[in-house]
């Protein structure tokens, strides 16, 4: 099959990822190529590495800097110029249009098109959100796919229909499986914004007198400014953005991943990541769904307070790598990526409308 992927035309498919959204782009892309499928993805760049090919529109030569009729940036007025050049793209000789993209334009042109497509919801419900999909799903010949068994609840609540799941996967064997650490110290990675939580890792890590690193972008400088910055010190350690590769090394020392946010993730890759290199995870429930749950691996509790983790986290001391690894390869790439395959061939066989 020939596929079109859509991330955004100002999006970046780079290490390191802005998300967990870049990376299943980029992976389940990879993964279809490996099939034998011929796959472009829409997005500002991606590494070379890569087996799929980047469809990239260009910026406008012109100043799209508006401070009159419609103020924006000029940031933002190249971004809109971007977006509306897919309305002009050739999308007829693709069997099917895969959907990943948060950009209204975006949605507002696919709308028009009448190839078939897949919409993954990798986010909660948001008004801006809901709006957006509902409108693409009544003018479009798209089938939306939940990330998990919630996020198929959540939007097939907004939308009125039932919601397809199709769980996220990771390439297993890419995260080497580490030897058993149970003294090391604890990890946190995620972006750095207050949804995220990193506060109550701080908070425990401080309790139990044990290293915890952070890893992630900031996205939100006010509260990694105000909440944690003056709490670095030579035992809580911020480590900035890292690549997959860089962060499997940060992985071999630790002892437990802690999972804190206080949103509901839509999955959470970054817990299969760390189960699959042996490290057990301890969170919160809105942190870990239910797929990604486990008595002795992967221990969520149903509470928002750091003290509740410090029990949960007694218990992970003792579970074992390969009890980790064995219960992320239930979420593995390969098997992701068939569920779709099967998806994108029961859609194409529909006549085009």
């Amino acid at each position: 099959m020939k596929i079109l992927i859509v991330a955004g035309p100002f999006v970046s498919l780079r290490e390191p990822y802005n998300g967990g959204t870049e990376a299943f782009i980029v992976e389940h892309a990879n993964e279809l190529v490996r099939l034998g499928h011929t796959v472009d993805v829409i997005a500002k760049d991606a590494d070379e590495k890569n087996l799929f090919q980047v469809i990239e529109f260009a910026e406008s030569p012109l100043s799209m800097k508006d401070n009159s009729y419609r103020p924006c940036t000029e940031e933002r007025g190249q971004q809109h110029y971007q977006s509306l050049q897919y309305g002009a793209f050739d999308v007829s000789s693709y069997d099917v249009i895969h959907y990943n993209s948060y950009i209204p334009e975006i949605y507002a042109i696919g709308a028009l098109f009448k190839t078939p497509g897949v919409l993954t919801l990798h986010l909660p419900p948001t008004e801006r959100f809901i709006l957006m999909y509902k409108f693409f799903i009544k003018h479009a010949p798209v089938v939306p796919i939940g990330i998990s068994g919630r996020m198929s609840e959540q939007w097939g609540t907004f939308l009125g229909r039932d919601v397809e799941v199709i769980l996220n996967g990771i390439p297993i064997e890419r995260w080497k499986l580490n030897t058993r650490n149970a003294e090391g110290y604890l990890l946190w990675s995620g972006r750095i914004a207050k949804e995220k939580n990193v506060e109550a890792a701080i908070q425990l890590a401080n309790h139990l007198q044990k290293p915890l690193k952070i890893v992630g972008a900031i996205f939100d400088e006010a509260y990694f400014r105000d909440y944690v910055l003056p709490q670095l010190n030579e035992r809580i350690e911020y480590i900035s953005h890292v690549t997959q590769q860089q962060l499997s090394k940060i992985v071999a020392g630790a002892s437990a991943f802690l999972a804190t946010a206080t949103w509901e993730e839509p999955f959470g890759l970054s817990t299969v990541e760390m189960l699959a290199s042996g490290l057990p995870i301890v969170g919160f429930n809105t942190a870990i769904p239910p797929e990604l749950r486990d008595k002795k691996v992967s221990i969520a509790v149903d509470s928002h307070d750091w003290r509740d983790l410090i029990e949960p986290l007694a218990i992970a001391k003792n579970a074992e790598p390969e009890a980790c690894r064995a219960f992320a390869a239930s979420f593995d790439l390969a098997k992701s990526t068939a569920a779709y395959v099967k998806v994108y061939e029961r859609i194409a066989k529909k006549p085009k409308k």
